[in-house]
């Protein structure tokens, strides 16, 4: 397949997954972004673009990547039913069980193992991009343009919502905040979209110099326009965590063109520091449309889940409670005497909800991927080797790992999937220096 094929390829999927996969409520639409991941996936390790290189493959996510389905496989292995009750947190149900007067059956650990297998599936998307990206290796300016145009049919749509009001027919979901969410339930989601949108579209712009032909300004027209579009969106949205992290995330942006060479560490720092207080403000402000209901009931602050959350973390470490029964688990935490109709389905902190369902062996896990993260972004930012989308992968992926600090980003399969495309642009090999020209000396 050609280079411009394998472009294609990978930027359609990317594109669809944009548009598809904007909540975990899309069951079907899930699936088959799923089943389409899965052939991808085939593809890319049958058709490689080249020859697998041993120096350019990324052995420690791969490791990463094995230890992860290891520890999530070992959830579902049945145990001995003599085992399984002494283990952390299962106690209760064990007693429950044994009111039946039943003998105690085999149980894995993983208290909702259909969830565990269900979480797994979802996580096909952002794995298919990250394997088809190393793999067939297409060009990131098309991926970067994926990532533009599903911000525009997300905008799109979300101006359809604001126009129709809170029964507008343009919700894709049942259960879905009011307002601009675009393709998502999720209004601080449609949010990451558009920040996530705003380096991809400076390092469009900022490679234009390079470009000889008709392509230059075609790619002009897509930066410009892509920058509009989240300019537009951010007024629609109306999302606070949009609202708190935009400045920092255009800082970094800035950050990309080459004349800001001078004062590049100046705009990082200044965009780190704004991450920072952005999460904190994010952490102290009430979830959602929490702010709305009485103090008196289930629905908390972040701050108020992240304490529920570790006292669960707490009683099941170090096995955790298995991938995807946060929600489950939680229930048996909250005072029942404050719940209603309302109910909380995520911890708003991803790396709190992980080490819940994956206890220390998640914890572990989280800390060799971000140590992962910092040292490969800092090559990126530090070498002269590197793309302008490289580094723009690395403000997208910081992004994205920063909002999970509040929020559940990597949940949806369009977070997801631009996520799996960033840390493979990241990956990249980087040669200290640049390879030897050959000489050739014409003798006589």
């Amino acid at each position: 397949m050609s280079q411009l094929g394998r472009s294609l390829l990978v930027a359609s999927y990317l594109l669809l997954c944009i548009l598809l996969g904007g909540s975990g409520q899309g069951v079907w639409r899930n699936l088959a972004l799923q089943l389409l991941g899965i052939a991808l996936i085939a593809w890319a390790t049958l058709f490689p673009s080249k020859p697998d290189d041993p120096d350019d493959r990324p052995v420690f996510l791969y490791l990463l990547g094995a230890f992860a389905a290891a520890v999530v496989l070992l959830q579902l292995i049945p145990l001995p039913a003599g085992f399984w009750p002494e283990l952390p947190g299962r106690s209760a149900l064990a007693e429950r069980l044994s009111l039946l007067g039943d003998e105690l059956p085999s149980l894995p650990i993983s208290m909702a193992p259909d969830r565990s297998v269900m979480a797994l599936f979802a996580a096909i998307p952002g794995l298919a991009l990250f394997i088809a990206v190393k793999m067939l290796r297409p060009s990131p300016a098309w991926l970067a343009a994926a990532v533009v145009l599903g911000l525009a049919a997300s905008i799109a749509v979300g101006a359809l919502q604001v126009a129709g009001g809170a029964q507008s027919w343009a919700y894709l979901y049942p259960v879905t905040n009011s307002g601009a969410v675009g393709l998502f339930a999720n209004r601080n989601h449609m949010g990451t979209l558009l920040l996530v949108t705003i380096p991809f579209a400076a390092a469009l712009l900022v490679t234009t110099r390079s470009d000889r032909g008709g392509s230059k300004q075609g790619r002009v027209a897509i930066g410009v326009a892509a920058l509009v579009l989240v300019a537009i969106g951010i007024v629609l949205n109306g999302s606070l965590a949009v609202l708190a992290l935009a400045l920092p995330v255009m800082a970094a942006s800035a950050a990309l063109v080459p004349a800001a060479i001078r004062w590049r560490k100046l705009a990082l720092s200044l965009a780190a520091l704004g991450i920072a207080a952005a999460i904190g403000l994010l952490a102290a402000n009430p979830v959602g449309e929490a702010s709305r209901f009485a103090a008196d009931t289930s629905i908390q602050s972040r701050v108020g889940m992240w304490a529920t959350t570790t006292e669960a973390i707490r009683d099941t470490m170090p096995v955790g409670t298995g991938l995807g029964t946060f929600s489950l688990i939680y229930r048996q935490y909250e005072d029942p005497a404050l719940v209603n109709s309302e109910y909380v389905n995520h911890a708003h902190n991803d790396y709190l909800e992980l080490a819940l369902e994956l206890g220390l062996a998640g914890i572990v896990l989280m800390a060799l991927f971000l140590g992962w993260w910092i040292i490969a972004a800092a090559k990126v930012w530090t070498s002269p080797l590197s793309t302008p989308f490289g580094r723009a992968a690395t403000v997208a992926s910081a992004v994205i790992l920063a909002h999970s600090v509040v929020d559940y980003p990597l949940r949806t399969s369009a977070i997801a999937a631009i996520f799996g495309v960033a840390i493979a642009l990241i990956a990249q090999r980087l040669r200290s220096t640049p390879a030897r020209s050959t000489r050739h000396v014409k003798l006589g």
